[in-house]
């Protein structure tokens, strides 16, 4: 078989395979699209999640309803993912935690505990989730399900730097998303590429010099019908997001390799037309560089080129632990 012809037969193996991320190369880091849903009920997209994997290291922002279901399907095993940031505490960022959290201990043998950062209130949020399956915490625990593997370690994070290891660096910035508040911006930098995750925020000073340079920037939208956006209810929902035309100026500042919208809020604007909506009001506020809507199980690879793929291939059933544990 001739080696070109070869490589791409093992790319293309590697793609279908659980934890394939982690192997795809060259790649300083690889951002998976888990979820990318805001609030609303659609067949297109789940809650907001987002994957980074670098350095070794696998750390989720925000879990929004079915990540745990997502992550499956984008071919990341559930159990090796501990690290969690949150970017608020508005529930459709955390309501996929709880599953997260149990379901691959007892199902798929996860023996590490979660580590979770996130803003004052954090810890309480934790101590209401343990408190709630309070019956699992007390009688599923036996000789093969240690009871250690369910402890949750909470940082309740301050601006700035809010982890470092092995090169990997994340910092948080406020933002304003007013009834959400305290809210973070995160910035992922590692090997010398850097990823912007807005979280829920409008537009201010701080957002644009914080997203500066960034190699990618993953930022919510909102958008809706003129008759929508007018009706004063839905006023208040445009208040404290992004709108096309702000993150078309939020785009123009930072000037990154890539935009990719995600929690994505759309209002009387379904599937692709309404996606097609969004783009056009965002080029049509003069930003002119790579753009893309986002879409659960979608794969991101930044290195010396950026590639932007769909999560693709056959998946088995995760119906037991692994026989060989996760990394």
């Amino acid at each position: 078989m001739r080696p070109l012809v070869r490589f791409l037969a093992i790319l293309i193996s590697l793609v279908a395979l659980p934890g394939a991320t982690q192997r795809l190369q060259p790649a300083e880091i690889v951002v998976t699209l888990v979820g990318t849903g805001g609030p609303e009920l659609t067949p297109q997209r789940s809650g907001e999640a987002t994957l980074v994997q670098t350095a070794g290291q696998t750390l989720l922002f925000d879990t929004g309803r079915n990540t745990l279901d997502n992550l499956y399907r984008s071919h990341i095993p559930p159990q090796s993912v501990t690290r969690i940031f949150l970017t608020h505490l508005h529930s459709d960022h955390f309501a996929g935690l709880p599953d997260l959290w149990i379901t691959p201990w007892f199902l798929l043998g996860r023996t590490q505990p979660l580590e979770v950062s996130g803003p004052p209130g954090t810890q309480a949020m934790i101590d209401g989730m343990r408190a709630m399956l309070a019956h699992d915490l007390e009688h599923r625990p036996n000789a093969t399900l240690p009871r250690a593997a369910l402890d949750i370690t909470v940082h309740e994070i301050q601006p700035g730097q809010v982890y470092q290891q092995a090169g990997v660096t994340v910092v948080a910035t406020p933002v304003e998303h007013a009834d959400g508040d305290p809210a973070f911006a995160y910035r992922v930098e590692s090997a010398g590429r850097s990823v912007f995750l807005t979280g829920d925020c409008t537009l201010t000073p701080a957002l644009m010099a914080a997203a500066s340079g960034a190699d990618l920037i993953i930022a919510n939208v909102a958008a809706g019908t003129p008759a929508l956006e007018a009706l004063p209810r839905i006023q208040p929902i445009l208040a404290k997001l992004l709108t096309p035309e702000q993150a078309a100026q939020l785009f123009i500042a930072a000037m990154p390799r890539l935009a990719v919208f995600s929690h994505i809020v759309k209002k009387g604007l379904p599937g692709a037309a309404g996606d097609a909506v969004i783009l056009a009001r965002t080029r049509a506020a003069g930003y002119r560089g790579p753009l893309r809507m986002g879409h659960d199980h979608t794969r991101i690879l930044i290195g010396s080129t950026l590639r932007v793929e769909p999560i693709t291939g056959p998946l088995a059933d995760l119906d037991r632990p692994a026989a060989k544990p996760a990394p």
